[in-house]
């Protein structure tokens, strides 16, 4: 220690140390709001409450049931957290795309919209640098999935172009050279 530094003992607000974080600060074991299952396991209650912890499981092992289990009460408090949020579709997702970790939340009672901003936060989330609409037609040409598109979604691609019946194919594959096909087209 040197000279000038205060003890040890000395309160917090007296060394000048407001917003200096110790280790023991850290220890969130200490929490209520915490239950610890067994080695690096714990329980997080999401609201004040403790969490609800069911038998004694600090002596045992993770096992295929403990997994199914966890799993169980996992969608159980997800579907419950949804639901209060009066929306007919709800997402809540967390993903880790290289190395850096996402969150979106959506609740909606329009499906569409839900899986539009779910594919859209995706898609700009793999490839920060194309456009989400780009990067969506790649992701599901690369994956083998097919699309399926009504027939009358073409219209508007033809219209937005000035194209007609009467125009070739070639016609088209110059007209959508430069930005490609998009589908619904931007009027």
């Amino acid at each position: 220690m040197a000279p000038t530094d205060p003890p040890d003992d000395t309160p917090r607000a007296a060394r000048g140390e407001e917003g200096v974080v110790r280790p023991e600060d850290l220890d969130y074991t200490a929490s209520e709001r915490v239950a610890e299952l067994s080695d690096d396991r714990y329980v997080v209650a999401t609201d004040e409450s403790p969490p609800s912890v069911d038998g004694d499981s600090e002596d045992t092992d993770p096992s295929a049931d403990d997994t199914e289990d966890r799993g169980s009460v996992a969608r159980q408090q997800t579907a419950r957290y949804v639901s209060d949020r009066g929306a007919d579709y709800g997402l809540v997702l967390t993903a880790a795309v290289n190395g850096e970790v996402g969150h979106l939340e959506h609740h909606s009672d329009d499906v569409a919209e839900a899986f539009g901003d779910l594919a859209t936060w995706y898609a700009s989330r793999v490839d920060t640098d194309t456009d989400p609409a780009e990067a969506l037609g790649i992701l599901l040409l690369a994956s083998d999935t097919p699309v399926s598109f009504p027939a009358k979604s073409l219209a508007p691609v033809l219209k937005q172009h000035g194209l007609t019946l009467d125009d070739s194919i070639e016609d088209l594959v110059a007209a959508l050279a430069g930005e490609g096909l998009r589908i619904p087209s931007e009027e």
